[in-house]
């Protein structure tokens, strides 16, 4: 397949009031990442999550390091234990630690340790609609999203929207 960006060079973007986009950022460790991806997985499997209200999401996720983010009946949650599986979540590879600490330091949070990883695996047709990350512990620390694979629009909304 041709990549008219193959030979594109790394670029930030400011994308708002502590946001910032690094293009190409994780382009060198996509191949390290997507080993890690799998290996996960074959812990943790992908599964596709069923919200609160009962609704079926169409994006496929597991989860890595200390805490895995899931829903039940009662509602969003991070737990230490993968309830598919009733073990630990599969430890944060290095690649995906190291990758973090560095997105997180260019955008401008120098100190951030990461200690979950959140993995989604789209299927043409999924989609993740609008929502707010209000469940993490500390709502000071940075999200740091990495896409791989095919293009895809990231809409990014502020609180007062």
């Amino acid at each position: 397949m041709l990549d008219l960006f193959a030979d594109a060079e790394p670029w930030q973007e400011p994308a708002g009031a502590g946001a910032v986009i690094l293009r190409r950022f994780a382009f060198n460790a996509a191949e390290q990442l997507i080993h890690d991806i799998n290996d996960v997985a074959s812990q943790s499997p992908f599964r596709q999550m069923v919200t609160p209200g009962g609704y079926t999401m169409s994006v496929a996720m597991t989860n890595c390091g200390l805490l895995g983010w899931t829903t039940n009946r009662q509602g969003y949650l991070y737990s230490p234990i993968d309830p598919q599986t009733n073990k630990p979540w599969p430890a944060m590879p290095q690649s995906f630690h190291d990758l973090c600490q560095r997105a997180a330091t260019a955008a401008g949070y120098p100190d951030f340790q990461p200690d979950a990883c959140l993995i989604n695996r789209y299927a043409p047709g999924a989609k993740l609609s609008l929502h707010q990350d209000k469940d993490e512990p500390d709502l000071r620390a940075p999200i740091v999203s990495v896409s791989l694979g095919l293009p895809a629009i990231f809409s990014i909304w502020w609180p007062e929207t």
